[in-house]
C-alpha cells in the first residue's frame, strides 16, 4: 500500500488536522461517523458514515460533506469526492 496508507508521522500523514477537525465537527453535529483514516496517496483521507438506517445515511453523508468543505475553507484546501 505504500508509506501513506494509515500513516502516522509528520513526514507521511499530511492533512491530519483537517481530518480530525472534520471528525469532531461531525460528532458534535450528531452524525453517525464510524471512523477516518489516511489513504494510499499523500493527503488522501477517507471517512466512514454509519451505521445508519435506510435513507438516513444520505442525510448524514450530505451534512458530513458540507462540514468537510467548511473545514477545508479554513485551511485553504479544496476537498474532492472523485473516485
Amino acid at each position: 500500500q505504500g508509506p501513506y496508507y494509515c500513516s502516522v508521522g509528520a513526514d507521511v500523514a499530511f492533512g491530519r488536522e483537517i481530518s480530525e477537525e472534520h471528525l469532531f465537527k461531525c460528532i458534535d453535529a450528531g452524525l453517525l461517523i464510524g471512523g477516518t483514516n489516511a489513504e494510499v496517496m499523500p493527503g488522501q483521507w477517507e471517512y466512514q458514515i454509519g451505521p445508519c438506517t435506510g435513507v438516513e445515511i444520505g442525510d448524514h453523508m450530505f451534512i458530513s460533506r458540507y462540514l468537510l468543505h467548511r473545514v477545508c475553507e479554513k485551511y485553504d484546501v479544496i476537498a474532492s469526492f472523485a473516485p
